[in-house]
């Protein structure tokens, strides 16, 4: 597992590469423009404990991981290059609420043998994505395909005894915590349509969650994971916000 996801890890930063080489070549004899998005984010993903975990727990189980849906707070602003109508590239910088929900089955001898719990765990990044574009521009019809590279800020849980939203919660946050990676590195691809209209899918190439991770509230511990993965489709509007800057409204990109 882990030698796929450094494996994977290698391919992205070459891609990484890759782009910066096509484009720093042409960049400074090309004209950079500014887009402007947010997003709304549909996500979900996989959860799986660990052999060992059910082994000491046969009772314990992940029902369900639900679809995620946010919209705030996204926002990302992208640079764009084109090298002509049909072939170009963009960069930016963002910040996304990324995040999993899980429905699980877990021992609470305090309680009972064993009880349900919805789980949601979610962290604020600070986010570098790189792209490649191809398609036509003059009718803003392309298709994106790339990589982007996060890094978590804020780390938010929050649980209640049933899979349910119903009765009293537990929340817990932190800044800059070690419940998650470090470092969470992605691949997207999408399409954008006219009218500013922009649909993307980005898929995280390692866990989610720190497998590491020890806690004294048994909810809270990570170490009985052996997967979680998340990725997510999001849908956008962009904005060219170069006529802002002359003085003009922002148009649709």
């Amino acid at each position: 597992m882990k030698r796929n996801n450094m494996n994977s890890l290698n391919k992205f930063c070459l891609l990484i590469a890759l782009i910066v080489v096509l484009g720093v070549g042409k960049a400074m004899a090309q004209k950079v423009y500014p887009i402007t998005s947010g997003e709304m984010i549909f996500s979900t993903g996989t959860t799986e404990f660990t052999d060992a975990y059910l082994q000491q727990y046969p009772g314990a189980s992940v029902s369900e991981n639900p679809l995620r849906f946010t919209m705030f707070f996204h926002f990302t602003q992208y640079w764009h290059l084109d090298f002509g109508n049909n072939f170009g590239m963009f960069m930016g910088l963002g910040v996304k609420n990324v995040g999993t929900i899980s429905d699980e089955v877990l021992y609470n001898g305090a309680v009972s043998d064993y009880q349900n719990y919805k789980i949601i765990r979610r962290v604020y990044t600070g986010g570098v994505p790189l792209a490649l574009k191809l398609g036509s521009f003059k009718d803003n019809l392309y298709f994106f395909g790339g990589g982007e590279v996060e890094f978590p800020v804020h780390f938010k849980e929050k649980y209640w005894n049933s899979h349910d939203r119903d009765g009293s919660k537990t929340k817990t946050n932190e800044w800059f915590g070690s419940q998650t990676q470090t470092v969470m590195p992605s691949v997207i691809a999408g399409v954008q349509f006219p009218g500013g209209v922009n649909l993307k899918f980005k898929y995280y190439l390692n866990d989610f969650l720190n497998n590491d991770y020890t806690a004294t509230n048994f909810v809270s511990d990570l170490t009985r994971y052996k997967t979680s993965q998340v990725w997510y489709f999001s849908l956008s509007w962009q904005f060219n916000t170069a006529y802002i800057f002359k003085g003009e409204e922002a148009r649709v990109y």
